[in-house]
């Protein structure tokens, strides 16, 4: 596509890729593109429709976990609410939206690490355990976010975790911390690369 911004195949292809990926706005970019330079072609046309409709269904499901996550935190940080049932259900809940990246992102965007660190110092083995569980899912795979919540979690903090003695929170707390690396690690293995392509061109 740099030496041919034309080839249809290849922005074709490219779009699908973006589509799996996600990112809809590009996909629909480069799909509006190959319907441009090949306008009767039905398949371009139908890629292009089912997109608008994902991308239609994708603002919805966002719109709707962002409501969750609301409800979630203000359950779990009500110090008025005593159904422990309840309350283990929406940590339950935290921990699994944010194993995926439209639950992990939503959870960020919406003030989470904050949110997260007050569950941390509330000092309840169970609400900890669920911040920290959440924490490693936002942190997997996504090194400016692991960045954030790194400098916002602090040493002190960690330290204070790992001193207290409970088995299930020192195994969520040296997990996060196992994720953490493995995302910063993998993030400065792709920046060298991204540099050496760019020397080597």
């Amino acid at each position: 596509l740099e030496l041919d911004g034309h080839d249809v195949k290849s922005l074709f292809r490219r779009s699908q890729a973006l589509r799996g990926l996600g990112r809809l706005d590009r996909a629909a970019s480069d799909l509006q593109r190959c319907v441009r330079l090949e306008p009767k072609n039905k398949a371009f046309q139908e890629a292009l429709r089912d997109l608008g409709s994902s991308a239609q269904e994708k603002v919805k499901v966002m719109s709707c976990t962002d409501s969750k996550v609301e409800a979630m935190f203000k359950l779990l940080l009500d110090s008025e609410e005593k159904d422990q049932d309840k309350k283990q259900k929406a940590a339950q809940n935290l921990i699994v939206l944010a194993r995926e990246e439209p639950g992990a992102e939503k959870i960020f965007q919406n003030d989470g690490v904050c949110l997260l660190l007050q569950l941390l110092d509330t000092g309840r083995l169970d609400m900890m355990i669920a911040a920290l569980r959440t924490f490693t899912g936002l942190c997997r795979g996504h090194c400016s976010r692991t960045v954030v919540i790194l400098r916002d979690l602090g040493p002190q903090r960690l330290f204070a975790v790992l001193e207290r003695e409970d088995e299930h929170l020192s195994l969520a707390a040296y997990n996060l911390l196992q994720v953490m690396f493995e995302t910063l690690r993998q993030g400065l293995q792709k920046e060298v690369l991204h540099k050496d392509n760019v020397l080597a061109s």
